[in-house]
């Protein structure tokens, strides 16, 4: 060995090895001497190729400023594997014959394109020595694009490394149940307060994106609740929802002060003005967002939250251009799809809670599908590296999810009447008193009184159930809207669903609708069909794959069938007996079921439809007045007919025809220009 031989080396007992000698004899001399029989002691050798990446360190030492918009110092260097080297390092390693480094315990020899492509990104970003905390956060979710192969790697000191540890942080810190809140969180429920809460605090927004079912509108409430006094939130959702919200609200949130704005009755530009000044919650619509954009931008907003946020997927519709006019110190989208299509449905919901930060949309559908599937389910998986962050996403499939769901998740969702359903729900009732008079014997005036329930709870799930009119079904309906905008979400899942309605002539035509609605043939179930065809219809429905829907007559359908290929269960209409309404859901929930069942019961506030609530629900002392079976019907007078049966007009949510109408061509327009309905899953 030639280096033995150097003068004192003898002497000395030891000889410094150059570079590329320790590199000749770790991969040369060193194995030969070894198998001449010599004891060879050589540091490991990886032959391993590290990858190369930039380094970015955030220091915000200052507790004081926090948020998005604030600036952190910033420090740059390359990182091989666990190596981190300055320019200066990279400078030397240049110079020598074999540029080696020690990782992971093992000698490494690095890439001296790799080597000289950190040098150039080092010297391109040398300038850059202060950067925003939104800036920072693009590094962190990999939407700026790296030289290197190995990306960006980020980390921080003070309100930054909050920022960029978030993900791991809240799963540590869940919030229960906070002030105000009259309910019990789930943990997942309390991890999106806190994170909610923490995107609060340095004013970013973000998509909170639980699965249908998991409670979305529960947990923004409690989020308002715990961050009550900074002012007014606005609330934009679809009609259908809207009396769901303010329900939710008033279960929930009762100390809140919640205002509906909406309907041909709402508040005036200066009403307006007045009533938010002391609300807690304002309660729109997005067709009356959009009409009342000049009043709604004018005002001084907290937060802006858009549920049901996929109307906004279509970043250049006049409702999503519109609603950006509208200024909050935070935006929030709420959706349980926030990618239906791909990752541009994401990037427009993105773009709207925080804009600008996540970049053009081309750029940010290839950073985060390069080299990746570009399909859905890789959508997904791009989606996955932004939760926690700027997106916060539960499923119901997630195994800590499931173990804290019940195997039934009970929902009652609002429907909000349109004008049409309310003219001829109050003409049945006037009728029925006017016909109905203390004259008529018991069994008539019995009879008069039960057929006009029924008239009733046929115009609650639309007026073509009551007059049997060949007209279009769409936007004539509260229920029909909300069934539309369920179906929708759950076919966005690629899950199946049952609706049942106790009007077997009513469900043939909401097969039909729905059919044309999602370009899915959708069958229904009655006692007409012979029972081979029946069976047919269950078979096709439980060995079909993909998503699905099945139309059931609840006296055909509601007993002994096995449907556990449904997820979701609809009960359209309402039935006085409760049992018969567990018989419809357990087609769903029953043995052999493995996920969780959400059942859906759909209800128009202030009719019988609610009276039918409260007897389900336990509320006996309203059964007197309007179960059928009762013998006290007869004995009803005209004053207790209208208790009973009457419009409750503080439970009404309604708009002018031409605002219905105007509110039915913006869904449309939308749907269209995506190829696909809207998705309405209410949390």
């Amino acid at each position: 060995m030639p280096v033995l031989k150097r003068p004192g080396a003898a002497r000395r007992g030891q000889v410094v090895l150059s570079q590329d000698e320790a590199w000749q004899l770790m991969t040369q001399t060193g194995p030969l001497a070894a198998a001449a029989g010599f004891d060879v002691r050589v540091p490991a050798l990886s032959r391993k190729k590290p990858t190369a990446a930039l380094r970015l360190d955030t220091i915000s030492s200052d507790p004081s400023v926090v948020g998005a918009h604030q600036l952190a110092q910033v420090r740059w260097s390359a990182v091989f594997d666990d190596v981190e080297l300055s320019a200066a390092d990279i400078a030397r390693l240049a110079s020598e014959a074999r540029p080696l480094v020690r990782s992971h315990g093992k000698w490494v020899e690095l890439d001296r394109v790799d080597l000289a492509a950190a040098a150039a990104a080092l010297a391109e970003r040398a300038s850059t020595t202060q950067l925003t905390g939104a800036e920072v956060l693009r590094y962190a979710i990999g939407l700026e694009e790296s030289p290197l192969a190995g990306g960006f790697s980020v980390s921080g000191t003070g309100w930054a490394a909050d920022l960029l540890n978030k993900a791991q942080v809240i799963s540590k810190e869940p919030i229960t149940s906070p002030d105000g809140f009259e309910g019990e969180l789930r943990s997942y429920q309390g991890e999106a307060v806190a994170w909610l809460g923490f995107l609060d605090s340095v004013e970013l927004g973000g998509c909170l994106a639980l699965d249908m079912g998991l409670g979305k509108t529960p947990t923004m409430l409690a989020h308002i609740a715990r961050t009550a006094g900074k002012g007014p939130a606005l609330v934009v959702a679809p009609p259908a929802v809207v009396g769901n919200w303010a329900a939710e609200a008033s279960r929930f949130t009762p100390g809140l002060k919640v205002v509906v704005h909406h309907g041909a009755s709402r508040a005036s530009a200066k009403e307006l003005s007045k009533k938010v000044k002391g609300a807690d919650i304002v309660i729109t619509t997005y067709g009356t967002a959009v009409r009342d954009v000049e009043t709604l931008a004018e005002l001084s907003w907290d937060r802006l939250i858009l549920d049901e946020a996929q109307a906004i997927k279509n970043s250049a519709n006049e409702t999503s251009q519109q609603l950006r006019r509208i200024p909050a110190r935070v935006r929030v989208a709420l959706t349980g799809t926030p990618i239906e299509n791909g990752l541009g449905d994401l990037w427009s919901i993105l773009d709207f809670t925080n804009p600008g930060l996540v970049g053009p949309r081309p750029a940010f559908i290839a950073q985060l599908s390069a080299g990746k599937d570009h399909s859905r389910q890789g959508a997904e998986t791009a989606l996955r590296a932004l939760n926690g962050i700027l997106v916060f996403r539960r499923t119901k499939s997630e195994p800590i999810v499931a173990a804290e769901l019940p195997e039934r998740i009970d929902q009652l969702d609002h429907c909000t009447m349109t004008p049409e359903q309310i003219g001829l729900y109050q003409a049945v009732l006037d009728g029925l008193v006017a016909n109905s008079s203390d004259e008529l014997g018991a069994e008539p005036r019995k009879g008069a009184i039960l057929a006009a329930i029924t008239a009733l709870k046929q115009i609650c799930n639309h007026p073509s159930a009551y007059q049997h009119d060949d007209r279009p079904l769409i936007g004539r309906s509260g229920k029909l809207t909300r069934l539309e905008e369920i179906v929708d979400a759950v076919y966005a899942s690629g899950e199946r669903v049952l609706v049942f309605t106790h009007f077997a002539s009513w469900g043939m035509r909401l097969a039909e609708h729905l059919t044309a609605h999602t370009g899915i043939e959708t069958a229904c179930y009655h006692g007409g069909l012979a029972r081979g065809a029946r069976d047919k219809l269950v078979e096709e429905f439980q060995n079909g794959e993909g998503p699905g829907a099945l139309v059931l007559s609840l006296k055909a359908g509601g007993t002994g069938l096995n449907l556990t290929a449904a997820s979701h269960v609809v009960l359209y209409d309402r039935w006085w007996n409760p049992a018969v309404e567990d018989q419809a859901r357990d087609r769903a929930w029953r043995i052999g079921q493995t996920r969780t069942v959400v059942s859906h019961r759909l209800v128009c506030p202030g009719t019988v439809d609610e009276r039918v609530e409260e007897v389900v629900a336990g509320k006996r002392h309203i059964a007197n007045l309007v179960l059928p079976k009762s013998s006290s019907l007869a004995d009803l007078d005209t004053s207790q007919l209208r208790t009973a049966l009457g419009l409750q007009q503080e439970s009404l949510l309604t708009e002018n025809p031409a605002e219905l109408a105007q509110d039915v061509i913006e869904s449309e327009q939308q749907s269209n220009s995506l190829g696909k309905p809207l998705e309405g899953a209410a949390g």
